[in-house]
């Protein structure tokens, strides 16, 4: 069983789409998902012939027995293992036999995790921030994200017009400080000839916008809003800028690599640990607005280096971070988790 119960869009909902999607085309494992009841995650999971099942939502708040439909879910299936997706499903995770596998992406609060037996995490320095804050080592396992994007969850938008000889730059992620999509749109006046799409939404998108209007590049710059039909985008976009300011892994960066789509990333965590500068990618410094316009502007003019990148990026990809190579290493850790849980009991006994 795998619970998530949010009603965001963000990279954690939707790669806990994608792997709940991989799961569901394994033999010999049964799978079912508890989410809270969101009619597009809903049609989504369908599509991919994922089985789920629903705890309500009002139209304000959680009803009073939001945490019954879910302690009866979970009684009603009798999972072997639940894996908890971020805080709110790892805090209410009910009593159980099963084995709590708690995922987590991100440098969350750790005391939401107590209820789990193990923890997975996506990236080197997310190890160190839950043994720092207390995890004991034993019980997490590094076991990073893939990269495909399942043809069952995407789904069809209109893609905006690209003047003729424009390069087509593509930004996704919240529209949050941490994205630093305003680092690429400072960088933007000295790209010149380039169109830059940014698909995501949040808080700061009217004050983004109004940086574009102080900076005169309305017509060069286009807010998408939120998006699924990423396929579509990686094919439309010449180069992928990920200018995030603090980032532990860097989703965009791995579907760029499987879209064979050439990287330029700020030099936060993740991207750090997944470029090798100059091989699989570009690197900038954080908040660098003069390095990721040279850094963009060098791939544009340079074909032979966009070849190179896209090569690496693709071997890469599919040595580290395919959906088999992950999905089987998921599936490695819940065979060992369990025979070791199997094992105590009979020395206890």
């Amino acid at each position: 069983m795998q619970i998530m119960l949010s009603q965001s869009e963000a990279g954690a909902e939707t790669y806990f789409e994608k792997v709940a999607a991989a799961f569901a085309q394994q033999p010999g494992i049964i799978q079912q998902l508890v989410i809270e009841a969101q009619p597009s995650r809903e049609r989504r999971l369908q599509a991919a012939q994922v089985n789920f099942v629903t705890v309500p939502m009002g139209g304000i708040k959680r009803p009073l027995f939001y945490n019954l439909r879910l302690k009866q879910a979970v009684a009603k299936f009798k999972p072997d293992i639940i894996v908890t997706w971020v805080n709110r499903a790892s805090r209410k995770c009910p009593d159980t036999d099963a084995l709590v596998v708690g995922r987590l992406g991100g440098y969350y609060d750790i005391n939401n995790y107590r209820k789990c037996d193990h923890l997975i995490v996506n990236a080197p320095d997310l190890v160190r921030h839950v043994t720092e804050h207390g995890w004991n080592p034993n019980k997490v396992s590094m076991i990073s994200n893939f990269g495909e994007l399942p043809d069952a969850l995407q789904e069809s938008s209109a893609l905006p017009e690209i003047p003729a000889g424009h390069t087509v730059l593509l930004a996704l992620g919240r529209l949050h400080i941490k994205k630093a999509h305003d680092t690429l749109i400072q960088a933007m006046p000295k790209i010149p000839n380039a169109i830059l799409l940014i698909a995501g939404t949040g808080d700061l998108q009217a004050q983004l916008e109004a940086l574009v209007s102080s900076l005169g590049i309305t017509d060069r710059v286009k807010f998408l809003g939120l998006r699924k039909d990423i396929h579509s985008l990686f094919k439309l976009a010449d180069i992928c800028v990920f200018p995030s300011r603090f980032e532990p892994l860097g989703n965009v960066i791995l579907e760029a690599w499987a879209s064979a789509t050439p990287v330029v990333a700020a030099s936060s965590q993740g991207p750090s640990w997944l470029i090798q500068d100059g091989d699989n990618g570009l690197l900038f410094p954080v908040d660098d607005v003069d390095q990721c316009a040279l850094q963009v502007n060098r791939l544009i003019a340079d074909p032979y280096l966009r070849e190179k990148l896209v090569a690496a990026g693709s071997r890469s990809f599919e040595q580290e971070f395919s959906m088999p190579v992950i999905i089987n290493k998921y599936i490695r850790l819940f065979e060992n988790l369990l025979k070791d849980r199997h094992d105590t009991k009979g020395i206890a006994r």
